[in-house]
């Protein structure tokens, strides 16, 4: 992940070295080569993704002059990233909230242990009831028929069973160490505001959607509040799509390891129009596609 931009840009190998003595772990080591079991681990992932994501972003608006962002969003851990892209602060800020941000919600896998499972194929309604039945919670609600649930390893293993039971198309359960975006990790939420308020912070020059709410905030005390309570609520990414539909938005760029964020959008507005950067190639194939 990201090894090739860290070979074609000095500003992103600069900004991977910085992030590397801020963070004090083999950051390039584990997101290069892995492996992948200690990468997926949530106090290297969230850092090694935060990092890929801004180092890229730069690279963007470097190597397509003129790009005209109109708004920012990110899932999960990517909204920190959008908020630091935006420049609400700086990149080692940014490092900062993310490492704690990972250590909270680390302590709080640890302290209530927990699965994610996501359905593929399943109405928001029919996810819901499983959700009731089983005892999980919903974490996401990525797409008119994708979402996944969060829980105990007993109520995530019921969900699975009544999801077979009624034939829904995919079950895939999560390589993740905890029940991300549920009340189990309320104290992740509580102790990561009472740190945002402790960290200066800007309006973003870019509007940014929240999780929380798919809505943009209107100050920095809303900022705070929305990047805490994301930890322990439902990631709004479907009504956040929605929400940038509305704006009129019709290219999106999806920055990420893999694609993912596309085919929600399809599943939405079957339109509309999402190139993704995965990697080096792909940032060539984008500046093609935008000079069409």
């Amino acid at each position: 992940m990201g090894k090739d931009f860290f070979e074609c840009y000095p500003l992103v190998k600069d900004l991977y070295l910085e992030a590397e003595k801020e963070l004090n772990f083999p950051l390039t080591q584990l997101s290069f080569y892995g492996p992948e079991k200690e990468l997926t681990q949530t106090l290297y992932c969230q850092p090694a993704l935060f990092v890929y994501g801004y180092a890229v972003y730069k690279i963007l608006c470097k190597e397509i002059e003129g790009i005209d962002i109109l708004v920012l969003a990110g899932l999960s851990l990517g909204e920190l990233t959008a908020y630091a892209a935006g420049g609400s602060f700086d990149f080692l800020t940014g490092l900062k909230l993310v490492k704690r941000r990972a250590q909270l919600i680390q302590e709080s896998s640890e302290k209530n242990p927990g699965k994610m499972v996501a359905l593929i194929g399943s109405s928001r309604k029919q996810t819901e009831s499983i959700a009731f039945k089983s005892g999980c919670e919903l974490a996401n609600y990525n797409s008119p028929d994708q979402q996944v649930l969060s829980g105990s390893h007993d109520s995530i293993s019921k969900a699975i069973q009544i999801a077979r039971e009624e034939n829904i198309k995919k079950i895939i359960p999560l390589d993740v160490s905890g029940a991300f975006h549920s009340s189990f990790m309320t104290g992740a939420s509580k102790a990561f505001y009472d740190f945002l308020k402790e960290i200066e912070l800007k309006m973003p020059s870019v509007p940014v959607i929240s999780n929380l709410n798919a809505s943009t905030a209107h100050n920095v005390d809303e900022i705070r509040y929305t990047l805490s309570k994301q930890i322990c609520s439902a990631v709004l990414w479907e009504e956040s799509l929605h929400f940038m539909l509305d704006w009129g938005i019709e290219l999106f760029i999806e920055i990420s390891p893999r694609k993912i964020f596309g085919n929600f959008l399809k599943k939405i507005n079957p339109h509309s129009r999402c190139l993704s950067i995965s990697n080096v190639e792909a940032l060539s194939e984008l500046k093609y596609e935008l000079k069409r």
